[in-house]
Parts: structure tokens; C-alpha cells; sequence
């Protein structure tokens, strides 16, 4: 069984890969934004993800926090196949990177965290996000309970 499990989160881990190859092509036809992202603010989205992901509505999910909901939807998919759910604990929050690189033109910051998954595994992850045109914040890899990780190389 942990085999599986394993091959599991590998193949999430894989997922979340291409997920930051395809959303970095996304991101590049849009506007640069100026103003740095606040810790705050990423741990306001943290927030909001965290109070939506244990619901279930992955789609609301997704819709509310992600920079691309297909592809955050499509991770939520290969999560949830994997046995990989949110705790219903919020994240503890290990560090903030301000600027963890650019996506686009876009300043992106992380938050990393370590997160307690719903089989009480504990999960190190990055929730990274960017400022989008309008302004607002958005997740680059809002799907904290699965072991992201976000590099900008």
C-alpha cells in the first residue's frame, strides 16, 4: 500500500510539474504587474483557499483562488485520484519569498507552507501566487494539500 501511495503523490508531483510548464506560457501573454505582493495579502488567498478547498466545490475552488481554473481543477482531479485531500487544519505558514522570481512579467511571491492533509499526513508545499491585470491576487499552485512546488526556473 505505501508503494501506491507513493507512486500517487509521485504522479501529483508530476501533474503539478506541467501544470507550472503550461501555466508559465499562460501567464507570459499577460500583462506586467508592478506592486509587490504583500505577505498578507498571499496569506489572505491562503485563507480564502483554505475555507473553500474542505467543501468540496473544487470548481468554486478553483474559480475563487486560481490564476487558470481549468488546470487548477484538472490538479484537484489528480489529487483527489490519488487519495490526497485538504486537512481541515489551516497551513502553517514555515516562510514568505517576496519574490520568488516572474512569471510573464509578473512578480510572483511564495508562501511555504506545511500543511496537515485530511489522512494526517503532513505535506511541505509551495503556495505561490501573482497579481493578475485587474489587480487581484490569483494562486500559481493553489492546491496546497498535494506537495507543490514552485520554481521559476
Amino acid at each position: 500500500m505505501g508503494g501506491l501511495q507513493a507512486r500517487r503523490r509521485a504522479g501529483v508531483v508530476v501533474g503539478a510539474v506541467v501544470f507550472a510548464s503550461v501555466l508559465a506560457g499562460v501567464v507570459a501573454a499577460m500583462p506586467s504587474d508592478g506592486p509587490a505582493i504583500e505577505r498578507a495579502e498571499a496569506e489572505a488567498l491562503l485563507d480564502e483557499a483554505v475555507r473553500l478547498a474542505p467543501a468540496g466545490d473544487h470548481g468554486r475552488f478553483c474559480e475563487s483562488v486560481a490564476q487558470v481554473p481549468g488546470i487548477c481543477r484538472g490538479l484537484v482531479d489528480d489529487a483527489r485520484s490519488s487519495g490526497q485531500a485538504p486537512g481541515g487544519d489551516r497551513p502553517v505558514v514555515v516562510s514568505f519569498e517576496p519574490d520568488a522570481g516572474s512569471t510573464g512579467g509578473s512578480r510572483v511571491a511564495v508562501l511555504r507552507l506545511r500543511a496537515t492533509s485530511a489522512d494526517r499526513s503532513v505535506v511541505e508545499s509551495d503556495f505561490a501566487v501573482v497579481r493578475s491585470g485587474d489587480g487581484r491576487l490569483a494562486g500559481l499552485t493553489p492546491v496546497y494539500w498535494s506537495g507543490v512546488r514552485y520554481s521559476a526556473r
